[in-house]
């Protein structure tokens, strides 16, 4: 998986969003604000070989178990591919 290089993160008035940009424009009308968990998920993507290390990377990260770690990656990176924000490399 990889990140779709039309969306950039940024920082703005203190909250973390991705923002279309180039011919993601035209598809996607508006910004995502992202949580911390979504954003770490977001600058790890491309380093990241599978979900599963995906996990691993937040269980490292945050204080949380498995079972948590698990549903958050499930949830947003799969919101990602639905919305094409994550392409298959």
């Amino acid at each position: 998986m990889k990140r779709n290089t039309d969306f950039m993160l940024r920082d703005i008035a203190g909250e973390v969003i991705l923002v279309p940009t180039g011919a993601a424009t035209q598809q996607f009308n508006g910004m995502i604000t992202l949580n911390e968990v979504a954003a770490f998920i977001w600058k790890n993507l491309d380093e990241s070989k599978s979900k599963e290390e995906l996990v691993d990377k937040i269980m490292d990260e945050f204080e949380v178990d498995e079972e948590t770690a698990r549903t958050d990656v499930e949830g947003f990176v799969g919101a990602l591919y639905e919305h094409g924000l994550v392409l298959d490399e």
